[in-house]
């Protein structure tokens, strides 16, 4: 069962067969030598020259030949099928004890939706390739198989534990496409994986930032959970996003033009903590802008497959129409940090990578759920627009009774991107993401540089998703009330 392991095949499914085979093999090899000798021994006494003692021994040779291979062959007959039947049974019982706990690994996968990713190729295995703590063997389907019901023993002589139950989680793991074989960690955890999109200057690494930060520092407290680092380059990664957040800055994502490298960044953490089983793995992945202006990366991103949900970044000044309105409004800082990239060709962009990596075609529609988020909504007017000053104004209204607060900021939304002349956007996304919702927020809080991120609105998004894919969190992180769908987009 599965590829060649360097790893020996237990007894039972090699070695037993041919150990069986030869007992019985010599059973019957003893009991025609027995008869061949009792022929031989007839043949000496017929040529002895005496013919009274020729002839007895000659009956008695006889009776004996004859008594070995009738009662010895039904003796050793009667003996190989018990041995077979023994062989059978004893088999039977170990194939079946194989059987149950394959499949009950296979079903404790399934069920906690346990699966594995990696952060460079972006491919998905139900598990990684494990790696021999003695002598650095890479051993790939590390479950009962022939190698092991329990345990697998290397070829070094070491053994490895098959299942989740008896500690296959704690070995060393690489990713199984032989061409990344990069490190993984939080092996048997439960993958929640959410990529963060848009063109350049959109706001993309300023909303991961503002969410990491204020979701490790304040909500996973709040609700009885705890951090767990991924592994040395992610808490570099985070170090960077505090550093940030307190001053007010980004450090913006660039491209990476080595083939060897990813083009998009994860930032990964576990968390841990009231009743969640198994360990929940976060992966917020940070898209540079350019790999959608100019649709060249150096990995396909796979991770769109089997995401959970997506973040789709809108800056309103990349929206022409807007931005010619309040231009004039506008601080030198927001005028520089404006996005160029235009939201049509980024949707394209995007909805072609999507059906690479899912083979939708393109009358399909995603199930992934899909946020568009309107970022920089601190600026020019817009938080009496679009966000919670807005909403908290039109509570009260007659034409929004009933609504619930993150229905109203969903329709205001939409109702201005087509007001400027985004309809055809709007429309896009309904026809091809089945469960999508729009939101408006501000990563930073104000302009960049001006001093520690008071970000509003990026909680909101992330826990629609997340609870979304996640009904235990969504169960303890329940601050914001959605309806499936918008009451808006009905």
């Amino acid at each position: 069962m599965g590829n060649h392991q360097p790893a020996k095949i237990s007894y039972f499914f090699s070695k037993g067969y041919s150990d069986a085979g030869n007992v019985i093999k010599g059973a019957w090899v003893n009991n025609w030598g027995t008869v061949k000798w009792y022929r031989t021994k007839l043949s000496d006494s017929w040529n002895s020259g005496h013919s009274v003692a020729r002839w007895f021994l000659a009956v008695l040779w006889i009776f004996g030949m004859l008594a070995v291979f009738a009662v010895g062959s039904a003796v050793t007959a009667i003996f190989t099928v018990v041995n077979v039947a023994v062989l059978a049974a004893a088999m039977s019982v170990i194939y079946l004890c194989f059987s149950i706990l394959w499949l009950a690994d296979l079903i404790y996968l399934k069920s906690h939706k346990i699966f594995s990713t990696c952060p460079i190729c972006k491919a998905k295995f139900l598990l990684p390739s494990f790696i021999c703590p003695s002598c650095g063997a890479v051993h790939t389907e590390l479950r009962p198989s022939k190698y092991g019901i329990l345990k697998r023993q290397c070829n070094c002589g070491a053994t490895m534990p098959t299942t989740f139950a008896n500690g296959r989680n704690g070995l060393p793991a690489i990713c199984s496409n032989q061409e990344c074989a990069r490190p993984i960690f939080g092996i048997g955890s439960r993958p929640i994986c959410i990529p963060v999109i848009g063109g350049r200057n959109t706001g993309k690494t300023a909303f991961i930032t503002a969410f990491s930060y204020d979701f490790i520092q304040s909500v996973m407290p709040s609700i009885g959970l705890t951090k767990e680092n991924y592994d040395s380059e992610k808490e570099t990664i985070y170090a960077t996003m505090q550093t940030d957040y307190t001053t007010g800055e980004t450090s913006a994502t660039t491209r990476e033009t080595d083939p060897s490298k990813p083009s998009s960044v994860s930032y990964s953490f576990l968390t841990t903590g009231n009743g969640l089983k198994p360990k929940r793995l976060l992966h917020i992945y940070d898209i540079a802008g350019e790999v959608f202006t100019d649709n060249r990366e150096n990995e396909v991103q796979q991770q769109y497959d089997y995401s959970h949900g997506i973040v789709l970044i809108i800056d309103p000044l990349s929206i022409t129409d807007f931005a010619n309105n309040v231009w004039d409004r506008l601080s030198s800082i927001d005028r520089a940090s404006a996005s160029d990239a235009d939201l049509l060709f980024i949707m394209d962009s995007f909805l072609q990578k999507l059906q690479q990596a899912t083979g939708l075609s393109d009358v399909q529609a995603s199930g992934v759920p899909l946020a568009v988020v309107i970022s920089k909504a601190d600026c020019a007017g817009l938080p009496e627009m679009i966000g919670d000053k807005a909403v908290n104004a039109l509570a009260s209204d007659q034409a929004y009774s009933g609504w619930k607060q993150t229905d109203i900021m969903d329709d205001l939304c939409r109702k201005f991107l087509r007001d400027n002349g985004m309809a055809a956007f709007e429309l896009a996304i309904k026809h091809k993401f089945k469960k999508n919702r729009f939101f408006s927020c501000s990563a930073i809080g104000h302009e960049r540089g001006l001093g520690a991120y008071k970000p509003w609105g990026v909680l909101r998004v992330m826990q629609w998703l997340i609870a979304s894919a996640d009904s235990d969190i969504a169960k303890i992180w329940n601050t914001e009330v959605f309806s499936d769908p918008p009451q808006g987009a009905k």
